[in-house]
C-alpha cells in the first residue's frame, strides 16, 4: 500500500515485553487472526531472562506474520518505545502491553476510522484512540463524549475527565518528532509526556468502540 510518508506497510504493532512469556501468546494469537493483515509486529525485549526469545523466535519460523524482535538490557519502556519507532516500517504505530490482546478487526476498524477524517483536515491529526474491554466484556474507565471526539489527551483528561486503560496508534512521523526522553539511569518515563506533548500540535480522533481487551487478572496498569 502507497502512504502519504513512503511507509511500506500502514500499521506497526509494538510491543514492549519483559518476562510475559506466559502472556505474550495470547496477543500472538490475536495478530495472526486480523482481518486486515498489512502490518508487522515490533518486539522489543527489556531483558528478559525466561523463555521469551525462543518463543518468539519459533514464531518467527512460521512465517504466518511479519515480526521483528529486538533485545535491549533492562533500560525502560520509554527506550523500548523509542528503538520500536525507529524500526518501524508502519505508517502507524500501534502500542500493545504484552499481557493485552486486539479483538479480530482491529487493525481493519482502526484504519476505517482513520480514513474517515476528512482529508482536508487530516494532516491536523496524529492519531485514532478507541475503548478497551476486560476479559468479562466490560467496557474499562469511561466512554468519549461524542461520537467521534476530535480533540487531544489534554482536554480529554481534564476537561471531560476520562479515565481508565484506552488503545491506539500514532502516526510514526509524528512519534519520531517527539521521541521519549532517555534520562540516564532511569527506567520510567511516564507516557503522558509525550501524549501532552503531541496534544499541542496534533489531535486525536476518539471513537467509542472496543477495539482491545486487557488483562485484569492481575494488577495491570497503563500510563
Amino acid at each position: 500500500m502507497d502512504t502519504i510518508n513512503n511507509f511500506p506497510l500502514t500499521f506497526t504493532v509494538f510491543t514492549a515485553t519483559f518476562n510475559r512469556a506466559n502472556t505474550l501468546h495470547k496477543l500472538y494469537e490475536s495478530l495472526i487472526k486480523q482481518t486486515f493483515q498489512d502490518f508487522e509486529w515490533v518486539i522489543v525485549d527489556d531483558g528478559s531472562t525466561d523463555e521469551t526469545s525462543h518463543l518468539i523466535q519459533e514464531w518467527k519460523s512460521q512465517s504466518i506474520i511479519n515480526i521483528k524482535y529486538i533485545y535491549q538490557q533492562n533500560s525502560g519502556k520509554h527506550v523500548a518505545f523509542n528503538k520500536g519507532v525507529q524500526a518501524a516500517s508502519g505508517e502507524f504505530f500501534l502500542n500493545i502491553d504484552s499481557d493485552d490482546e486486539c479483538v479480530p478487526r482491529a487493525l481493519e476498524r482502526f484504519k476505517f476510522h482513520w480514513d474517515s477524517i476528512p482529508d482536508e483536515i487530516k494532516s491536523s491529526f496524529s492519531a485514532v484512540t478507541a475503548l478497551c474491554m476486560d476479559q468479562d466484556g466490560r467496557v474499562v474507565g469511561t466512554r468519549f463524549p461524542f461520537e467521534p471526539t476530535d480533540s487531544n489527551s489534554i482536554e480529554t483528561a481534564f476537561r471531560y475527565k476520562v479515565k481508565g486503560d484506552k488503545c491506539g496508534f500514532h502516526r510514526t512521523d509524528v512519534l519520531k518528532e517527539f521521541p521519549f526522553p532517555e534520562p540516564e539511569n532511569i527506567k520510567f518515563v511516564a507516557e503522558s509526556v509525550v501524549w501532552f506533548s503531541i496534544s499541542l500540535k496534533y489531535k486525536t480522533r476518539y471513537v467509542n468502540e472496543i477495539l482491545e481487551i486487557v488483562d485484569r487478572s492481575e494488577e495491570h496498569t497503563s500510563e
